[in-house]
């Protein structure tokens, strides 16, 4: 019972809560092309969407 308890509270803390300020990081695109947080930010308001587990097979 202690092992579902402790990893649902993992995932519940790893959750980003509406308001949260994300961390700066960068990704690639299709393309091969960076994008990073801060960058973007700098040029304007920025949507950040979470989507767990997209595109996976989990």
């Amino acid at each position: 019972m202690l092992i579902p308890t402790l990893v649902a509270g993992l995932v519940a803390s790893a959750t980003p809560q509406v308001g949260e300020v994300a961390p700066d990081f960068t990704v690639q695109d299709t393309e091969g092309r960076s994008h990073t947080l801060s960058e973007m930010v700098a040029k304007g308001p920025v949507i950040l969407a979470f989507f767990p587990k997209a595109f996976t097979g989990g």
